[in-house]
């Protein structure tokens, strides 16, 4: 059964060094190294961030962490210059990452992270909002696949610089 549990000094090492994507996917997401320096500095910071390791049963499989969006400058995860206007316009929350070890991949586990992280959205842990953003490469089709089968879609919006060929498309679930 999977469950979200915190990071602690217990589990650290382990989320840094023992979970990775394929090659193929480095390119899609950040390490656990960097996403827990985003949620260091965004929590020092007056922002929000929720990073957990995922479990099966007693066994880590991967890492997930959402953030909140309570004000127009509250931007954690993107140049407020280059941000989405949809998450500066009224309070969101954000799935702001998501990676399954790449030897766990392919079994569910991150359609039910992914799931328990919607269910304690709902329970709206930082402020109400309305909806929960995220965003993927553009050639990211697993992520596409994963969040669309949640019901997510297209904002017309991308988060990063089109001109530049850095940026992720932004998807919206109405909860």
């Amino acid at each position: 059964m999977i469950a979200l549990k915190k990071i602690t000094h217990q589990n650290l090492c382990e989320c840094i060094y023992d979970i990775e994507t394929t090659e193929e996917q480095k390119g899609f997401v950040d390490s656990n190294v960097e996403s827990l320096a985003e949620a260091y500095a965004s929590i020092t910071n007056g922002g929000f961030a929720t990073p957990y390791a995922v479990y099966n049963d007693d066994i880590m499989i991967g890492f997930v962490m959402y953030t909140f969006f309570d004000r127009a400058d509250a931007v954690d995860i993107s140049d407020p210059q280059t941000a989405p206007e949809s998450y500066k316009s009224s309070p969101c929350y954000y799935i702001w990452r998501i990676l399954i070890d790449r030897n766990q991949q392919g079994k569910g586990y991150g359609k039910q992270a992914i799931a328990k992280i919607i269910d304690e959205i709902k329970t709206m842990p930082y402020g109400k909002a309305d909806r929960i953003y995220t965003s993927w490469a553009p050639d990211n089709i697993a992520s596409k696949m994963l969040f669309e089968s949640f019901g997510f879609v297209e904002t017309g919006e991308v988060d990063g610089s089109l001109e530049e060929g850095d940026y992720e498309i932004v998807v919206r679930l109405d909860i």
